[in-house]
C-alpha cells in the first residue's frame, strides 16, 4: 500500500490537501477476479436457464457475470483509506475501499457534499 499526497476540491471553496492510502493491483489478481466472476455467470446459465421464461434468465446470469468481471478487469488502484478534511465545513472525510476513479467522490458525512479527490497522475 502506498501513501500519495492529493487534494479535495470542491467548487468554491480552497482546495484541502489530503493523504489517500492506494493499493496498486497486478494484471494477474484483476484477470483471476474476472475469469471468477465471469465463469460464475457462465455456470449459472444453464440452471436458471431452467425457470420460466427461460431465456432471459441465462442472458442475465451471462450479463451479470461479464460486468463484474469487467468491474473487476478496470480495478487497476483501490482506495483503501483518505485521512483529510471537506473543503466546505472541515468535517473528517472517510470512504470504505473501493475501485478508484478519476476525478474520485468524496462525500462528507458532516455536510453531505461531494468533493472530489486528484491526485498527480506520476504517482499512480
Amino acid at each position: 500500500m502506498q501513501a500519495i499526497h492529493g487534494r479535495a476540491v470542491l467548487f468554491g471553496y480552497e482546495p484541502v490537501a489530503v493523504v489517500a492510502e492506494i493499493e496498486p493491483r497486478p494484471r494477474s489478481w484483476r484477470l483471476s477476479g474476472a475469469a471468477r466472476s465471469l465463469g460464475i455467470g457462465v455456470l449459472l446459465a444453464p440452471i436458471v436457464a431452467v425457470v420460466p421464461p427461460h431465456a432471459p434468465w441465462a442472458i442475465g446470469a451471462l450479463a451479470v457475470g461479464a460486468v463484474l468481471g469487467r468491474r473487476r478487469w478496470i480495478e487497476t488502484h483501490t482506495l483503501m483509506a483518505v485521512e483529510g478534511a471537506c473543503p466546505k465545513c472541515g468535517g473528517p472525510l472517510t470512504v470504505k475501499p473501493q475501485r478508484l476513479r478519476r476525478p474520485h467522490p468524496l462525500e462528507c458525512e458532516a455536510c453531505h457534499h461531494t468533493s472530489a479527490l486528484e491526485l498527480p497522475a506520476e504517482a499512480l
